[in-house]
């Protein structure tokens, strides 16, 4: 047995030149072969009073009945704090209250209302960038952004600017479809809203993912009763800076 050690620790590490960088984890379950196992390795690295030689430690096992190995543990993904310390106040304002900051009153067009039309009730707001559009009954059905109320009106008037810009047939039948843009329910988008009793958090949200300057409120039967826009957000914001940090005049 003793031969049969000698020669693997021999072929392990393949004379003493090598030793200094090999490592041999072993498990054995006779006691005697054991202390055989440790007198070779000692003698094949030259003995354990060697530099960067010798036995971590000996465990002996009564039993084995499987190896499991741990995998990694992922770190802890860790919000990075507020970047202001009130912000937790800030965003549960309700839009009611951001609402009288600026006072803007909410553009509203019916649906059958000409283009020519809403663009005159756009300009009767200059501070409000989108426009509502509402049904007989005066419930939400869509709104309508100055941007895309401009592409529809600078299409007669440039059309060069965006025929430059079809590449595929998808392209050309949007093309198409803006020339006979004539009323807000042809130019309209779906709508989207906050409802009184809702947050500056529900508000900046909506307008972040749909890429919205503002958002009408409405009441329980959609009704247009207000509107809110990133300008109040940024208001309420820079009014409570200035309420936590008063400045005084120098006399």
């Amino acid at each position: 047995m003793t031969s049969s050690v000698t020669l693997y620790l021999d072929q392990v590490w393949g004379g003493r030149s090598e030793v200094q960088t090999r490592t041999l984890i072993a498990v054995i379950e006779d006691e005697n072969l054991l202390n055989q196992a440790i007198a070779e390795a000692e003698r094949v690295v030259g003995g354990f009073d060697r530099p960067n030689s010798g036995l971590l430690f000996v465990l002996p096992v009564a039993r084995s009945i499987g190896v499991f190995k741990k995998p990694p543990e992922e770190p802890l993904e860790v919000s990075p704090p507020a970047l202001r310390s009130d912000w937790a106040i800030l965003r549960d304002t309700p839009v009611e209250e951001v609402d009288l900051l600026l006072g803007l009153e909410p553009t509203i067009v019916n649906e059958n209302m000409p283009i020519d039309g809403v663009a005159q009730a756009m300009l009767e707001h200059p501070s409000v960038h989108v426009a509502s559009v509402v049904a007989e009954d005066g419930r939400l059905i869509g709104l309508i952004e100055l941007s895309v109320l401009a592409d529809d009106l600078f299409l007669h008037i440039l059309p060069e600017e965006f025929l430059k810009e079809i590449t595929d047939l998808e392209e050309l039948m949007a093309y198409a479809n803006k020339i006979r843009t004539l009323t807000a329910k042809d130019a309209m988008k779906p709508p989207i809203w906050v409802k009184r009793g809702e947050t500056v958090k529900e508000a900046f949200r909506r307008m972040h993912a749909n890429k919205l300057p503002g958002l009408p409120i409405v009441d329980e039967c959609y009704k247009v009763v207000g509107y809110i826009n990133l300008l109040e957000l940024l208001s309420l914001c820079i009014q409570k800076k200035d309420t936590s940090n008063p400045s005084t005049e120098a006399s």
